[in-house]
């Protein structure tokens, strides 16, 4: 991403590439939040961007054309842009928007919409939201929070005819939502920006969830229902420019930030670092592919393929699943045509010797832990090396100035099923944040959650949740990693493989970050005591300085493991390696 803001991006004709923005993380200054307004437009941008540094670019897009639109720059052009934007993107931005631009949307929408009907639905949603806001700002404005009043013991009068709310059996809020969830459909935008931005009114700290506490009749839940997130098909790949002139060029295999088509933090990130790492190195990357079709349909393209194919294995390759002895069959077809084949970034669990064959194929290979190393053949030329996600992690988290962390203690998910509803009533007894990852996943446990209108509404994790937290609680290996990029006392529950397990062993962190493996089968005060407990060790001076000595470590191995890949197409980086080798 550069780093100036082109305003041409989004005022010319065309319309601009927010499917690859989708997939580009932001990074090159420290994270900094922004507010207010500059005069000059280029300053003001480039503020506003460093709002949405670690994060996608397509959040940045969606703000950069706010601004355009309220400044009444080509206004016809950037609102078709904005338009399409929704139009192509909305499952996206509706989780990953906050309630800010949420709301902003809904403003933009009102000024420029040709609907009236949905330019009225859009102000009153920002009507809604703003009403709270006002009420939210003067509670801060008495001062320190006091404990909780009493509850009316009778109706008072406020004004004009209106009276108190009967707070613990009154109705009004119950039939307010059951108006709002019939009135808002699951297929006009603006609907499907009004059910988010009630739901985190409701989920969020307010006079809404405060008095929902209080109900012993008309209850109301934490959140309106949603439609369930289905999978977006990913476009095909597009080959960024000719297949074989230098410098050298290489096809991503295995873009796991485009499975689902949803958004994952973690493999944005890993995706991402496997570009730039590359890029830094030299290499030009022609396109990505998921399977052997679009790898097919990719080297098409051009007269002649790439130098280099890289499979990102990432959590793929284990339990001899079909897809990842697909992705290895893939790598013997690009093999076949000439190319080097380099196999990074993965865990290698429960495969057999089929599979270790195709693997042995690849002129370089990375396994992320030491268990994956365990697990292949003896005399198998591997070589450990950490996850590619770890040095953007740490950058984004160390070098920005985030807000002061809000919430003691947050929890995420779990890609087991199981482990992840044990995750949501762990979060649920103690009223915390609760995050999933995309898809599937988090809309299974919104469902769980909204079957026994439980008290926390699952939210998609980003970096600034991430931050906002002072300890995690997590089934996600990434989740993990961000988390002690962050500096953040962590307990890990493991995954369905090993990888949470190999990383903190080669990490030395295994007795002050990992749960038993009974902890899902422990009493609800039992599991309690054994977070307590661990991240009470991580308050020690001793592991933060382990911890920090660990992942510099792990950047430095990252950053060694490109310098042999590059080597394999003639690109080592000057100064830093001169032969293909990497210490394991």
């Amino acid at each position: 991403m550069p780093a100036s803001v082109n305003v041409d991006d989004f005022t010319a004709a065309q319309t601009p590439d927010f499917e690859a923005m989708r997939h580009r993380v932001i990074d090159g200054t420290p994270y900094q939040p922004f507010f207010g307004r500059r005069n000059d437009l280029d300053e003001h941008l480039a503020s506003l961007r460093r709002e949405f540094v670690g994060q996608p670019e397509i959040k940045f897009a969606h703000a950069a054309m706010t601004v355009l639109l309220r400044r009444k720059i080509a206004t016809e052009t950037v609102y078709r842009h904005y338009r399409s934007l929704w139009a192509e993107h909305a499952d996206l931005l509706l989780e990953i928007l906050d309630s800010r631009w949420l709301v902003s949307a809904c403003d933009t929408i009102s000024d420029q919409s040709d609907d009236p009907e949905e330019a009225r639905a859009a102000i009153l949603l920002t009507l809604f939201v703003n009403t709270v806001k006002l009420f939210e700002t003067e509670r801060l404005m008495e001062g320190p929070v006091r404990q909780p009043a009493a509850p009316l013991g009778q109706r008072r009068q406020l004004h004009d005819g209106l009276s108190s709310f009967m707070v613990g059996v009154g109705d009004m809020v119950a039939n307010l939502l059951h108006r709002l969830d019939r009135t808002l459909t699951h297929t006009r935008l603006v609907d499907r920006i009004g059910r988010q931005l009630v739901s985190r009114t409701l989920a969020s700290d307010t006079v809404f969830s405060r008095f929902g506490r209080r109900q012993s009749r008309h209850t109301w839940p934490p959140h309106l229902p949603v439609a369930p997130i289905r999978p977006r098909p990913a476009p095909p790949a597009r080959a960024q420019g000719h297949m074989a002139p230098p410098p050298p060029q290489y096809v991503l295999l295995n873009d796991t930030a485009r499975l689902g088509g949803g958004f994952h933090l973690g493999t944005l990130y890993a995706c991402h670092s496997i570009r730039s790492h590359l890029a830094a190195r030299g290499l030009q990357e022609v396109g990505w592919a998921n399977d052997l079709a679009g790898l097919r349909a990719l080297l098409a393209q051009g007269p002649t393929p790439p130098q280099l194919l890289v499979l990102n294995g990432e959590g793929t390759l284990h339990h001899c699943a079909p897809r990842a002895r697909a992705l290895l069959e893939a790598c013997r077809f690009g093999q076949s045509l000439g190319m080097k084949v380099a196999v990074l970034n993965t865990v290698w669990e429960a495969n057999d010797d089929a599979m270790a064959a195709l693997l042995r194929l690849a002129d370089v290979v990375h396994v992320r832990d030491s268990r994956s190393l365990a697990a292949l053949p003896p005399d198998f030329p591997a070589r450990v090396t950490p996850d590619a996600s770890i040095p953007i992690f740490r950058e984004v988290a160390r070098s920005g100035s985030f807000p002061a962390a809000v919430q003691a203690v947050a929890v995420m998910d779990n890609v087991v099923p199981e482990a992840a509803a044990a995750l949501l009533r762990f979060a649920e007894a103690g009223a915390l944040p609760f995050f999933a990852m995309p898809g599937a996943a988090l809309s299974r446990i919104r469902q769980d959650a909204s079957d026994r209108s439980g008290p926390v509404w699952p939210r998609l994790l980003q970096i600034t949740d991430l931050m906002a937290a002072q300890a995690w609680v997590t089934g996600r290996f990434h989740g993990m990693i961000g988390a002690l990029c962050a500096g953040r006392p962590v307990c890990a529950l493991g995954s369905n493989t090993a990888k949470i397990e190999g990383l903190l062993e080669d990490f030395g962190l295994t007795a002050e970050c990992l749960l038993g493996a009974d902890w899902l089968s422990k009493p609800a005060a039992a599991q309690r005591l054994e977070v307590e407990r661990c991240l009470e060790l991580q308050q020690d001076p001793a592991f933060a300085a382990r911890r920090a000595q660990v992942l510099q470590t792990a950047c430095d191995r990252i950053g060694q493991m490109f310098d042999q890949v590059a080597a394999l197409v003639g690109n080592p980086p000057p100064g830093r390696l001169g032969k293909a080798d990497v210490t394991s």
